[in-house]
């Protein structure tokens, strides 16, 4: 009986981790068209890079308000692993470039660890360390974001000793983010 739960339970964990995949991807289908006629007007005005992805406008606040987080993706990453962050790390890359959706990844527990300069880099199968794969979200107008206390109490960390770009996830960042509207939020 018992192993019949713990089966039902990972199906509905797989189900639902695949029911918010949909929901994502159906999102930014409905959102893409909307955002035509901006993408249209803003490269008039601006040739720029911004102007082909007006929703990472970097004149915002970085992180952005709520209203400006609605629809995006919320990722919380607890794990140190490699594998496992390079996973989380490469899909947030990829909705951040591949749709208009706001990204943030949120950085806790043992997750705190990536962004620790003082920790060598072990370079992932990609050929990229968690580092440079962290910078190239940033770099494509993703928010990555660390919890202070996982930061000091897990990480044994200080402020200066975190990844340039990388910001300190208050509550007013963390939460706008995670509780924006609409927001999907995934665990790795």
């Amino acid at each position: 009986m018992k192993n019949k739960s713990h089966n039902v339970f990972r199906i509905a964990i797989v189900l639902l981790a695949v029911y918010g995949l949909v929901a994502l991807v159906g999102q930014a289908a409905y959102i893409k068209p909307a955002l035509a006629a901006p993408q249209a007007a803003a490269a008039t005005v601006t040739p720029t890079k911004v102007a082909a992805t007006p929703t990472r406008d970097p004149s915002l606040p970085t992180p952005r308000p709520g209203n400006a987080l609605a629809n995006g993706l919320f990722i919380s990453l607890t794990s140190d692993d490699i594998d496992t962050a390079a996973m989380a790390i490469g899909f947030a890359t990829k909705i951040l470039t591949g749709t208009d959706k706001p990204v943030t990844i949120f950085m806790n527990v043992d997750g705190v660890r990536l962004v620790d300069i003082n920790i060598p880099q072990h370079v992932h199968s990609s050929g990229k360390t968690m580092h440079q794969m962290l910078q190239m979200f940033m770099d494509e107008g993703g928010v990555a974001l660390v919890c202070p206390t996982c930061m000091v109490n897990v990480g044994g960390m200080k402020k200066e000793e975190i990844l340039p770009g990388v910001l300190i996830g208050t509550p007013d960042y963390t939460w706008a983010a995670m509780f924006a509207e609409n927001v999907t939020v995934l665990s790795y």
